[in-house]
């Protein structure tokens, strides 16, 4: 069917559906993908669309979204499938939930789809071409992905978890890569398809916020999920620290080594990655809150730690967290991140990198894709700077053979290269 032809079909349904009155419905990634719409080969030049104009040909090239269900076909899939007790990994809704967000059912293949990005388009995908219509567009159900807390909150709905898209210890132990997310370092791996901001008074580097938007929205709803479990199934495994119990336990041990510091040895221990660096930013962006989301942090780790069976304690620490989150986010919704700043937060990186390298794999990993992050915004994307960095990544590949005290001199040695 020659594309002007579908794309004529696909408003009719839209149209139809409107008519009817029916609850919004995904119209498809093919509804999106004409040459004079998001489907052309190659980006609009600036001056002449506000839009790449190529955001279909991105997705199903390059994206990794567009391979999400593809992915449940693959043996190790189907292995997790047999142990977890599911039939078919491609029609379980624990699986299909993210795998295949976006995409109807007639095309599931197409994994997650434009529309789980940008919501169902049966209502906007008409009305969003016209000029200034935006507003009207998220009334009609267009998730507003400029608003930086809407779009890091509807990617962590399946890069960290909601009620209804879960990854515990169970999927995990199965075979499941545990989750972790950034907000920038994420956007340009999937890669970006949207114009990036231009430094503006306020806002000198744009990528510098949204990494600070992230951090803060992620430890955000990452409190809240973990005040949800704790109210329905407690404990969850998959909110603690994996390595604290899957590591060697030679004399050797880096962990023995260390030591438990003020907690005691075998108790067990919050995952620290969802605020190593946030306690860091918090300290170099907003000092005056520095006080009270440390203070709440600490509450959480200490019920954890002290207090596993209180379920009830660690829900109400974990929301009293969350809400010292939520005024952080809109601290750094405002915060301008000059290139002192963003330098100034390396360095306090690379100060504390011991301690954080102490706490295991996954609060490295934050510090490595902030690092990144920070560095692509003063630098911008220089071919040795992502050499250097590839080094940090490349470590983290094989966490059974992590050591803290080679990943933090490797961590001084590449910031030192990026500073």
């Amino acid at each position: 069917m020659p594309r002007s032809i579908r794309s004529f079909c696909t408003l009719w349904i839209l149209w139809a559906g409107l008519a009817a009155g029916q609850q919004p419905n995904y119209i498809g990634a093919g509804g999106c993908a004409s040459s004079n719409c998001h489907g052309a080969t190659s980006a609009a030049p600036e001056a002449e669309s506000r839009i790449l104009g190529n955001e279909y040909s991105i997705w199903s090239v390059s994206d990794k979204h567009s391979q999400a269900y593809k992915v449940l076909l693959e043996p190790r899939s189907k292995r997790m499938a047999q142990i977890l007790g599911i039939a078919d990994a491609t029609k379980d809704k624990k699986c299909t939930s993210c795998h295949a967000v976006g995409s109807p059912e007639r095309s599931v293949s197409d994994g997650v789809a434009c529309e789980g990005c940008h919501g169902p388009a049966e209502k906007w995908l008409g009305p969003h071409t016209q000029k200034d219509s935006h507003a009207a567009s998220v009334a009609a159900g267009l998730i507003d992905t400029k608003n930086l807390v809407v779009r890091a909150k509807t990617c962590l709905e399946c890069h960290l978890g909601t009620g209804d898209k879960i990854v515990d210890h169970d999927l995990i132990a199965a075979g499941h890569p545990d989750l972790a997310f950034e907000l920038d370092t994420f956007s340009w791996a999937q890669p970006i398809h949207h114009r990036e901001p231009k430094p503006a008074a306020g806002n000198t580097l744009p990528r510098a916020r949204n990494w600070a938007v992230g951090q803060a929205v992620a430890f955000t709803e990452g409190m809240r999920l973990l005040a949800s479990r704790a109210n329905r199934l407690w404990p969850e495994f998959a909110e603690l620290e994996c390595y604290q119990c899957h590591h060697d336990l030679r004399a050797d041990s880096w962990r023995i080594q260390r030591g438990y510091a003020g907690r005691r040895p075998g108790s067990l221990q919050l995952n620290q990655a969802r605020f190593d660096v946030l306690r860091v930013m918090v300290e170099q962006l907003a000092p005056s809150q520095s006080g009270a989301v440390n203070g709440a942090v600490q509450q959480v780790a200490s019920v954890v730690s002290t207090r596993l069976g209180d379920a009830g304690g660690v829900a109400s620490a974990a929301m009293a967290a969350a809400r010292q989150g939520d005024a952080l986010v809109n601290a750094m919704l405002s915060a301008d991140i000059t290139q002192e700043k963003a330098r100034g937060m390396v360095k306090a990186l690379v100060g504390d990198i011991a301690r954080i390298a102490g706490n295991g794999p996954h609060s490295a990993e934050q510090a490595t894709m902030t690092l990144d992050t920070l560095s692509a915004a003063y630098l911008g994307n220089q071919p040795a700077a992502q050499q250097a960095m590839a080094e940090l990544y490349n470590y983290l590949e094989h966490p059974s053979l992590y050591q803290s005290g080679e990943f933090a001199a490797l961590f001084r040695k590449v910031a030192a290269k990026v500073q």
